[in-house]
């Protein structure tokens, strides 16, 4: 057998530059992607596993790549809960930011009630000079 060692860019016909290809891609999409937080660490980590065999004239080896991500930053919402007049427990997202409070939704211009109905419109215009 000729002296000579292996390299990392020719052991498994090159799967750990492959493998490192792949996982690195994984990080930049992880990255990239806005949900995720841009400010932490991202880890790859290149695994090679040696079992030797009984004779120790062999070794099988196993090459594997392991990637540390960041998850998506989390959301927060409040959630009314309240009772029907049946004794049903009925929950509604709070859109308005404030319990009672409506609001103008920004996307249609419809005036909506805190948990985000439209709110009928009458088409009544009301004169504040005749309500002293």
């Amino acid at each position: 057998m000729e002296a000579k060692q292996i390299k990392l860019d020719e052991i498994a016909d090159g799967a750990a530059s492959a493998l490192f290809e792949k996982a690195a891609t994984e990080v930049m999409e992880n990255i990239y992607d806005p949900n995720t937080d841009a400010a932490k660490k991202r880890k790859i980590t290149l695994e090679f596993i040696f079992t030797p065999g009984k004779n120790r004239d062999q070794s099988t080896v196993t090459v594997q790549a392991k990637t540390s991500l960041q998850p998506i930053v989390p959301v927060e919402t409040i959630v009314l809960i309240g009772i029907e007049k049946n004794g049903h427990v009925v929950s509604n997202e709070l859109k308005s930011g404030v319990i009672g409070q409506g609001y103008m939704d920004v996307e249609t211009g419809e005036v909506k009630d805190d948990t985000g109905k439209p709110i009928a419109d009458d088409n009544k215009v009301l004169d504040l000079r005749q309500t002293k």
